[in-house]
């Protein structure tokens, strides 16, 4: 386990788990293996759901409650109003199903906050590799920058945000989907320096990133959760939210017109272009190009 860090690092950070109270059955086997691999986290932590309390002995962990009794409200309004009532310069941006494997390089998250204290202009340094992202990092060991017409610019991968960067970047009404495909359009005139870890280097925040984290489209990855759950000797039965061992299966032509829609109320004219930069990108995939 990496060693203690300064007292100021607790100031400069605060580690957001994204969340909401659908989602509470997660918790236990996230903060069984957070406590097992950054059991010294130096960073207060909070989760971001509706209504529920929640807390672990041993780490620093409160919730935001952002809406009591707004079951419904959306999920960018909910991240804004957390966001805004933190004081930390940053935030180590993370979701509820992004299990730790293995421990948290600890020295690399305050070597790039250092970074950040040193450039005001960068906004991010992303813990995993940005298919596309090409230039090299310069001073930034272990990173490359993300050019600007690049899709998934704006991501949810493990991250340390510039916490003000992060709030100009969201709006109210945004999905995590749609802040992700389509907000990245958003990234294109930001004044903000984007920077992912070169492939083969994201190991600062270690889970199975290759299968999308512990959960997909809200069923389980067993592959992913089953053996971390026996570890932990947790009693979560998997069948109650659902299996789902495939990923990639194809949506529906309503669910793939529904995020459209949401993609022009969320990015206007620029949508066609995310879409454009979507089809570059698999198309990259199929021929096996870089």
């Amino acid at each position: 386990m990496i060693g203690c860090k300064p007292d100021t690092s607790a100031e400069k950070c605060v580690v957001v788990i994204n969340s909401c109270d659908a989602y509470a059955d997660v918790w236990p086997l996230f903060f069984a293996a957070f406590k097992d691999h950054w059991s010294g986290c130096p960073f207060p932590i909070v989760v971001n759901t509706e209504s529920l309390d929640f807390s672990v002995s041993g780490l620093d962990v409160s919730a935001h409650v952002s809406a009591a009794d707004q079951q419904s409200s959306y999920w960018g309004e909910r991240l804004l109003a957390t966001l805004k009532d933190q004081s930390s310069e940053y935030v180590l941006m993370l979701f509820d199903d992004f299990v730790l494997e293995r421990d948290v390089d600890e020295d690399a998250i305050n070597q790039c906050i250092g970074w950040m204290d040193a450039n005001p202009a960068i906004s991010v340094f992303y813990f995993s590799h940005i298919p596309g992202a090409s230039r090299p990092g310069g001073d930034y060991i272990g990173f490359e920058e993300v050019p600007r017409l690049t899709s998934y610019r704006l991501n949810s991968a493990p991250a340390i945000w510039r916490r003000k960067h992060l709030i100009e970047l969201t709006r109210k009404s945004d999905s995590p989907w749609v802040w992700e495909l389509f907000g990245t359009s958003r990234t294109f005139f930001h004044h903000g320096r984007y920077f992912c870890s070169q492939p083969g280097r994201e190991t600062i925040y270690p889970y199975n990133y290759t299968k999308g984290g512990a959960i997909y489209r809200g069923r389980w990855v067993e592959e992913v959760a089953g053996p971390l759950m026996r570890r932990y000797d947790l009693d979560i039965d998997l069948h109650e939210r659902g299996v789902n061992g495939e990923q990639g299966s194809p949506r529906t032509l309503f669910e793939k017109l529904c995020i459209l829609a949401h993609g022009f109320r969320a990015s206007g004219f620029w949508a066609p272009v995310i879409v454009f930069l979507l089809f570059l990108d698999k198309l990259r995939l199929r021929t096996g190009s870089a």
